[in-house]
């Protein structure tokens, strides 16, 4: 599999090749490329996915089906596959903008991210396959869709954007189809489908370097700088006006509403901040800042369900 030009990572770095004195490579060294291939996944992001399918089939029946865990669990895998694919495609970039990544570091080899990205991929889908037909459908169109976007799409400024966040409002509708209970999940899909949108540009802005040094077509290169805190700031005050709206019309009440005002909160600082300064360092912190928010939007929607 190979999506762009990069070094070498088959061949690992001096330290990685150091044997004991028996002639076997030493338990640290396969350790730490263990640690490397559970991290190259991401797993906080796979975790997200895991519970916002489950929260998207919860919401109408307020029980977990066996359909439902397995609908959560594929998700989880193929977002797995999808974050190892992104990191093969985006080595090159990798090796300025996040040169601690397991491939630009060296700690595993395109082969074996290569084969553990066939394998979640592959193992998300044949467990989708066990699902009503219509979630089956949305697992088939997200590998495809994260597919289209590693080799093509996030070439396509905007288009690129948006196909990664519909994938994240879609990640709701998977577990409401699973559920056979899809219209409860249509509010946190279509809120997830706009946060994830903002943060994904607001990272291409985070790249602008590694990006401008290799020719990419991003938003920021593209539009430049201003534009884009621009956009960034129209789809999260476009947020931030929606978000209360479920509470106005009695869909939910009051828990939602004080746990989405924090959200709402955070997407504000993240605002000024990001006009105040639009450092790599401080667009990496924001990322992480919107990445907690997802949390707190999945708290919202859950807990006051469970409210009386």
């Amino acid at each position: 599999m190979k999506c762009s030009k990069s070094w070498d990572l088959n061949k690992q770095p001096k330290a990685t090749q150091m044997m004991g004195n028996n002639g076997e490579r030493e338990s640290p060294i396969v350790s730490h490329r263990l640690i490397a291939l559970l991290e190259i996944p991401r797993p906080f992001n796979c975790a997200i996915t895991f519970l916002s399918v489950l929260l998207g089939g919860w919401l109408g029946p307020l029980q977990i089906s066996a359909h439902l865990l397995l609908a959560a669990l594929s998700a989880a895998l193929i977002t797995g596959g999808g974050n190892v694919l992104n990191d093969l495609c985006g080595v090159t970039e990798d090796q300025i903008n996040k040169p601690q990544r397991p491939l630009p570091s060296g700690r595993t080899s395109r082969t074996s991210a290569t084969a553990l990205t066939v394998l979640l991929l592959l193992s998300g889908l044949t467990i989708g396959f066990s699902l009503p037909i219509s979630a089956f459908l949305i697992a088939l169109t997200a590998v495809i869709v994260l597919i289209s976007y590693n080799f093509w799409l996030k070439r396509i400024p905007i288009l690129g954007n948006l196909s990664v966040s519909t994938l994240g409002g879609l990640a709701f509708l998977y577990g409401g189809f699973a559920a056979q209970a899809y219209q409860p999940a249509l509010w946190p899909a279509a809120f997830a489908t706009l946060f994830h949108l903002g943060r994904e540009i607001l990272k291409d802005l985070e790249d602008i370097i590694g990006d401008r040094i290799l020719s990419g077509s991003t938003i920021p290169l593209s539009w430049g700088r201003s534009l884009t805190r621009t956009l960034i700031t129209f789809i999260f005050s476009t947020l931030i006006i929606l978000t209360p709206f479920p509470a106005l019309i009695d869909t939910y009440g009051n828990v939602y509403l004080a746990i989405v005002s924090l959200l709402n909160l955070s997407l504000i600082y993240v605002l000024i901040r990001l006009w105040r300064t639009d450092k790599p360092e401080t667009l990496s912190h924001l990322s992480h800042i919107l990445k907690a928010g997802m949390l707190l939007g999945l708290f919202a929607f859950f807990f006051d369900r469970l409210a009386p």
